[in-house]
This record gives structure tokens, sequence and C-alpha cells, in this order.
């Protein structure tokens, strides 16, 4: 995998960060994690903390030992990651995403003082063909894998021997559909059972087990006792019952039914489990319930954890300060504890002791019965327990151990989901903001929170921060609301302005951004307005409002004047009047020109002072004049996800970055439309939703998307786009990759002999004359080349295409400039049915039929007019029976004219005939 290849520097040494040498990022940190996945705790020593987390498709080995913490993110999911599990050691750790594979990694394969993160041993795709992983489990002795999930009709579980290597499970069983959804799957630890598993699901609870000779899988269910809504179940460690919990606040006890028993006393895979009783604990959901040390444990929506004794007898409970749901208990793998206590001299002498010099201090050692917490029965029996780490769902991770009384916050917390985030254009900092309104300045040097501040937000108002913009001189930090407040804060003491919050309007603000001199402010609302703020002493004043085009993106050509593309298909320029000059409006839109006929822009980058390079939702890259708005030059964009938004350029480098739907893209500059100048890896698995580059001299890219907690930080290495290019080819190697069979293709030969063909076609012959072939074909003739090689553009493109050719300054192109052309300009994906299909339902068509006569009239009146005659000789191919009726009744034939009196309806053509013949 890309994760595990160790980046070698040119100077031969190891590099200190494992770096693909195919990768052009290379995720180097995270600021969070994903709250809504259990956390899997496995530290063997009460010394080191050792915590496995998921954010989004990213697993993070977490480690802390009271001094310092390291967090190894590492790739390897496609999909979300909604499971995490292990083996009774720890080393082997288990994780799976939503529906695409299954990973086992080895912790133990790597030192962890070498900051090197652990390797995936074994993948498993698609377990159940592409549709969704419930839940997955380990055995405890580390050799079984067990995972359910299926088709929403009929769950499925499945088993593999996974350290043999087969990709076929061992056994199947599939589940009744009544019960639901699978929400976990839990091994008994107790050796002699631990081929035996418990299945919780939305309604019920199954016991199954696997039979390692007869490689089956089998499966009991309980009988049902009107019990709903299961969260979890755990084996009791040392006997024979099984607890579940639900979300209205019970237990279910299960027991081993003993008249199941085989009388002989042989050897059976299964006890059959029966209901034993049930106990009502809270009015509030438990979440997850856990056995360990002899002791039943249980975490609510109340934020209080429990003690039971083996018999649901309550021994011991306590409740967190923040009184936060608890959605994880993980315990540590080391067994339960029979140290003493270590009393430092300090106590000695309160007891009473005295030491003779400070160097000869002697320390005493107390039972460690006599400093746990006693429980609450007549006995007072001390509680003891190894330690555990609990997890919230705001996402706070505490490290408790009751026996000592000692409560830790652990990591960095992920209250809820950011919603906007910028960084320092100078510094490496980092600043973000969630729902909840609290802004965090993060130090991406020693990748540690530094600052904080709750901004008083307006839930009730729909008040959360929605965009967040540093002023080029990193003095001015600005946060935009869905209510249309603007905070100004000073981030160098993160502080609220005096005039905070600012309200010039009450719709939400979705765009912010600086002059290139910090004194203006540019603002965005949701519908077609766009304020400037000027800075006076120390407040903001609006000074102009204008009304102009939903906004897509923009930016500043200087610092008083700045650009923007929109959804209505144009490119404004406005003008930001001085105070001087007083006799102009202070925001005026001084152009207004129209960029795209039928695609929609989607981001804009100023690459030189007068170079606009935007990119549209039809896959393509077009260059503009940024002071006349023509168009200079048409390029094909990365066509495998969506188009690219949030363009970036590279500081002293001539690559860009800009994000797709998933993937994150490093492109070389100048762009061509060579699909080997540019090199992706896959940045989230939903939908990424912002990315920048940081100020200072580190090259890195931060990001975050749809549903995050978290803000991602990747590492740029231009070397493998470089790499790339080398073995990439010259002239059209590397754009020929583009057509079916590449070069040598019966493709790439027939549009060759069509460019011959051109040159000695009638329209270019001279009577007698004699004909030359050249290597070049004149510009006026591109077009209806292009339309004879499949590229059928209209009028709009047409024009764009001739000015292209223009600006080249030749009245002849070669033929490697005409492909180059050619595949720049033509569509990324032909029209389908459905396309179709909508077209001309838009224009008039019925559900059923498409008028013939009523589409020529149109054709020749709306949009690009097209002559009688040309519409006349499509119809006539495509449709001909049609077409002979209409010229029946044209020539006055009496029969033909009695048929169309007879049937009205003769003009019309089934829209599935009409899709079929134009698809």
């Amino acid at each position: 995998m890309g994760e595990i290849v160790q980046y070698i520097s040119e100077d031969g040494r190891r590099a200190d960060r494992i770096h693909h040498r195919c990768l052009p990022l290379h995720l180097d940190w995270l600021s969070g994690f994903n709250p809504r996945v259990p956390l899997l705790n496995v530290s063997s020593i009460r010394e080191r903390r050792e915590l496995v987390l998921a954010s989004a498709n990213v697993l993070l080995f977490y480690y802390y030992d009271g001094d310092r913490e390291k967090i190894l993110p590492v790739l390897g999911h496609k999909s979300h990651i909604n499971m995490i599990g292990c083996d009774g050691s720890g080393r082997f750790v288990v994780s799976s995403d939503t529906s695409y594979s299954i990973n086992v990694w080895d912790r133990g394969s790597m030192p962890v003082d070498d900051a090197q993160p652990p390797l995936a041993i074994r993948t498993i795709f698609e377990p159940f063909k592409g549709t969704e992983i419930n839940a997955v489990a380990m055995s405890h002795e580390g050799k079984f894998l067990l995972a359910g999930g299926g088709a929403d009709q009929c769950s499925q579980l499945k088993i593999w021997s996974w350290t043999v290597g087969n990709d076929f499970p061992d056994d199947t069983i599939a589940l009744p559909v009544r019960l639901g959804r699978i929400k976990m799957l839990r091994f008994c630890v107790d050796r002699g059972r631990r081929n035996q598993f418990v299945v919780t699901m939305e309604s019920c609870v199954v016991f199954g087990a696997w039979d390692a000779k007869e490689q089956k899988l089998s499966i009991q269910i309980p009988k049902r006792h009107g019990f709903q809504d299961y969260n979890d179940s755990v084996f009791v460690e040392g006997t024979d019952r099984a607890v579940s919990v639900t979300r209205p606040g019970m237990a279910v006890l299960w027991s081993d039914d003993r008249k199941a028993q085989p009388p002989d006393g042989s050897s059976e895979t299964l006890l059959r489990k029966e209901f034993l009783k049930s106990l009502h604990l809270k009015y509030a959901s438990i979440n997850v319930v856990r056995s360990c040390d002899e002791k039943i444990v249980t975490g609510d929506d109340d934020g209080e954890i429990r003690f039971y004794d083996n018999s649901m007898k309550i021994l011991y409970w306590f409740k967190q300060e923040d009184l936060e749901p608890i959605r994880t208990l993980s315990f540590e793998l080391s067994e339960t504890r029979q140290t003493k206590k270590v009393v430092p001299v300090d106590e000695q002498i309160l007891a009473g002791e005295q030491s003779t010099t400070e160097t000869e201090k002697q320390v005493v050692e107390l039972p460690i019965e006599e400093i746990a917490p006693k429980d609450v029965s007549f006995d007072a029996k001390p509680v003891i327990v190894r330690g555990f780490v609990s997890a919230t769902k705001s996402g706070k991770i505490y490290d408790i151990d009751i026996v000592y009384n000692k409560i830790q916050e652990l990591f960095l917390a992920s209250p809820s989901i950011i919603t906007a985030a910028d960084v320092h254009p100078i510094r490496s900092e980092l600043c973000t903001c969630d729902g909840n309104g609290r802004m965090v300045i993060y130090d991406l040097k020693t990748k540690t929170p530094t600052t904080t501040l709750d901004v008083p937000i307006q839930r009730t108002r729909r008040g959360r921060i929605t965009t967040l913009a540093y002023s080029p001189c990193g003095t001015f930090l600005a946060g935009g609301a869905e209510n249309g407040y603007l905070w100004m804060v000073e981030p160098s003491v993160m502080i609220l302005s005096a005039s905070s919050p600012l309200q010039f309007s009450n719709e939400k603000l979705r765009m912010i951004m600086f002059s290139s001199d910090s004194k203006y402010l540019v603002c965005v609302e949701e519908q077609n307005n766009i304020a400037v703020l000027q800075r006076e002493k120390e407040s903001w004043k609006t000074m102009g409002r204008c009304a102009s085009h939903k906004v897509v993106d923009l930016t500043f050509l200087n610092a008083a004047e700045f650009v923007s593309i929109g959804e209505d298909r144009h490119m404004v320029q406005y003008s930001i009047a001085g105070s001087e000059q007083t006799q102009l409006a202070p925001l005026a839109i001084v152009k207004r020109r129209r960029i795209e006929q039928s695609a929609l822009p989607t981001a804009m980058l100023l690459l030189t002072v007068d170079q606009l390079l935007v990119a549209n939702d039809q896959l393509k890259f077009k260059l503009f004049n940024a002071k006349t708005f023509e168009i200079l030059h048409t390029f094909l964009g990365p066509f495998h996800d969506g188009p690219a938004r949030c363009l970036r350029l590279l500081p002293g480098e001539n690559f860009f970055l800009f994000i797709t739907n998933n993937n994150i893209y490093l492109h070389q500059l100048p762009v061509d439309g060579n699909p080997f100048k540019y090199l992706a890896v896959r940045g989230h698995p939903k939908r990424l939703k912002w990315m920048q580059l940081t100020g200072g001299p580190e090259r890195f890219a931060v990001s975050y998307g749809e549903g995050d907690h978290a803000i991602a930080l990747w590492k740029v290495n231009t070397s493998p786009v470089l790499d790339n290019l080398k073995h990439a080819g010259t002239g059209l190697d590397p754009f020929c990759a583009l057509l079916p069979g590449g070069k040598s293709g019966c493709y790439v030969r027939e549009m060759l002999s069509l460019f011959f063909y051109n040159q000695i076609s009638p329209k270019n012959s001279d009577g007698d004359a004699e004909l030359t072939l050249r290597d070049a074909m004149e510009t006026k003739d591109v077009p209806n080349y292009m339309r004879s090689i499949g590229f059928h553009m209209s009028q709009y493109e047409e024009q764009n295409l001739c000015k292209e050719m223009e600006l080249l300054g030749t009245g002849y192109l070669t033929f490697e400039e005409v492909v180059k052309l050619f595949l720049n300009h033509r569509t990324s994906n032909s029209p389908n049915n459905e396309d179709i299909r909508m077209a001309v339902t838009y224009i008039g068509a019925t559900v059923e039929s498409v008028d013939l006569r009523k589409l020529r009239e149109l054709l020749a009146t709306i949009g690009e007019p097209i002559d009688e005659k040309t519409t006349e000789f499509y119809c006539k191919i495509l449709f001909p029976s049609v077409q002979s009726m209409d010229d029946a009744v044209k020539h006055g034939n009496d029969e033909a004219t009695s048929d169309c009196e007879e049937d009205q309806r003769s003009h019309l053509v089934s829209i599935e005939e009409f899709t079929e013949k134009l698809g």
C-alpha cells in the first residue's frame, strides 16, 4: 500500500516521515477524529496510552506517554471507516469501511519509537459484493475474522481464517430479514469458548459459533421477549451468561439452556442460550456494555458509568463533570493490577516519619485494596478494575483510573463538525471553526492547538460561522455567519473586536475575501448581493453594495479591482472607488461577459497579471485574458471525479493544486491538456469541501470534507509529477493515450486518413490543377474536420475554437496541433438517453412522443437557429417513414392524404424511438 513505502531523500538518508515516491501528497496529520466510530484501547502498560481511532477514511494510531503525544495517520480505506477491533494481544487491528474493504494491521511490524505506522498485512475487498459492511470483529486468539453486512433484504455473516490468505470466506450464513440491521459483533474471550460470538441486531440478539473442524457457522436466536432497540451485547467473563443493553435503559441477561446440553457430556459447538431475566437500569439509553475483571460496566446517555457484578448487582458508579453521553468504553489489555502504591517521602513526613537526608528518601507501600474505592454492598469490598478509556458523543476522550481516582482528557477533542477554516498567509498557523462556534488556532509546526475563542453564535437563528478569511498581512481574521453576522477577530490574541458583530444583511455569508492591501473586505451573500467593507482606523464600515449574480468564486486583480464568476455563466469585473474618488460609486460593475454556453464555472485562479484560469463542470480548464475577458485556450481537465474546485497556486513553483469531489490534485503549469501532467490522492470518501495552502517555507495543503470533525494536513511532493512526465513520451504520445487503441490504434489512423482526405476533397480542388498533400490543414477547415471525427460543436463552441486558432498566428495547423485541439475541446461525456429525453421534454415534447413538425419550427427559431433545409435533411435520414408521409402530403397524393387525415398522429415519433436514434 502507498502509505508503507519508505521515502529516501536525494542524499540517501532516510526521511523522518514515510513518504510514498509515487504520491503527490502525503497525509501528515489530522486535528481530530470521528466520535461516531468507537475507538479502541490497545494499551498494554499503564504508563503508555495507545489508542486506535478513525477519521473519515483514515485510521489514527495515537500514543501518549505523559509528556508527549504522537499521531500516525494511515490511509487504507476508500469509504468511511465504521468499525475497529483487535485480538486479545492488541497486535492485530482490524478495520472496516462502509462498503469497500476490511483491513488487518500489524502493530508489531514496526517499533513505535521509529514513528512508522503499522503495516496492512491483509485486505479483503468487497466482502459483501458492494453492499454495506455493518460490523467486524476478530477472535481473541487472532485466528478468525468475522464480518456482518449485506443487502437490506438479507443480512449475512461471513468468517475468514485470515492468516491463510483465502480471498473467499470459509463459510457464510444468512440471517432472517425480520431481525433488522447488524449493529455489533463480539467474540467470547473465555478459554474453551473463543469460537463463540454474539451478534447485536436492531430487534434481536443472535448467538453463534464457528466449528473449525467442520468449517461451518451456526447461529441460534433465543425466543423473543418483547425487547427492541438493542445497542450492545457482551459475554460475561468466567460465566455462561451474556448481557445486552437497549435504548430504553434495559439490561437483558442470557444464560445457557441446560436442557439443550448433551446428556453424555460430549462437546458441542454451541450451547443454546435462553432468556434469563431483564432489569430496568436507567430512564436513559444505555449505549455500551463491557465485561472486565469480573465486573460488568455500562455507559449511558446521562454520562454515567456504572459497575455491576456478574449477577448485575450494582457496585459503584460515577459521573463525569460535563455529563455527556458515553459512546465508547475500552479497557486496557493488561490483567487486573496487583501492584502496590508507592508513597513518596513527603507523605511519610505528614504521617510522622522522618528521613535522615534528602538523598535517603524512603517509600512505603500500601495495598491496592486500601486505595481502591469501596462498593455499595454491606461488605464494602474494594472496586479494583484496570484502567480504561471513555469517549463521549461530543468527541472528548478521557483516560480513567477509578482505583487512583484519576481522570485525564486525552487527544484533541472533536466536539462538532468543522464549518469553516483558513490558514495564516505568513505563519504556519491554522484557524478552524465548528458548529458550536468555537474557533481554534493550531500551530502547524508543533501540530498543537494554541488558543481558542468561543463565538457567541445564535443557534436558533442559524448563527453558525460558514466562512473564515485571514487578511494578506495576517493582522485581521473575519468570519461570516449564516444569519448575516460578520465577526472580526484579532488572531494574535484571539479576542473579538469592539465592533463585532457587524450586520449589513440577513442572508447567509457564503464567501469573504480581503484585498491584497488588506484595506477592503468583500462579502458575498447567499443570493446575488456583494458588499464591500473598508477599514477605518480600528473598525470596518460598509462602503458599498451591488446586485450581481450568484457568485461561485472570485479573485482580486489588484487592490481595487476584483472579478467573479457565477451560476449565470458570466464573468463580472468590479471596481472599488477610493475615498478620493468621490464622484464615482463606491462599488461599480465595470464589465460583464458570458464565458460559457452550457457549462457552469466552478472555480477561478489568477495565474499571471493578465491570465485567468477558469474550471467548469464539463471537466474543462479555460484560459481568459484578465483585461478583455477574451478566451485564450481551452484544455481538458481531470475527468475521473467531478469538476475542479478550490484552485490554489503553489508558491515558488510552476504547479497548482485543486480538489474534485473526492481527490486532491497536483497539476503542473502550463496547462495544455496533457493527462500526465497531474496526479491525485484520495482526500475524502464523501465530498471535499475546502482546501488551502499554508504559508511559510513548508509546502502543505490543508483540507476538510463534508461531515468531518477534523482538518487534514498534506505534505506536497512535486517529484512524482515530474517523474511521470519523463515516461509519458513526447509529441502526441501522451495525448493519444486518451483515444481508443492509443497512438497505433485504428481511431488515430482513421483521423489521419480524414486529415489528408480533407485536402483532396472537391471543395478544395481547383479543376484540373495538380493536388499536393501537405502536413498541415487550413484553420477554416478545422471545425468541419472535427465534426467528421466525432465532435459536433455548437456555433458558440466553433467561435471559441476559431478565436483560439487566430491567437496561434498561423493559417495552417499540423495534425498534432489539430488532434490536441480536438481532445481539449470535445465533450468528455457523450449525451445519454436521459439527457436527450430531458432536452426534448424541455422544449415542449410530451412524455409519450415528439412532434417533429413543432421540433423543426423550434430549431429554426430558438437558440442557435438551423435552416429549414438542414433540419429536413436530418429528419429524412433519422425518421424516413415519417418524412415520406409528409412528402406525400406536400405532393397532393390523395390516398396518402386520406391516410393522413385518418391518422393525425403521423408526424409524431415516440420518445423512446427518438432517443434511440439520437443516442
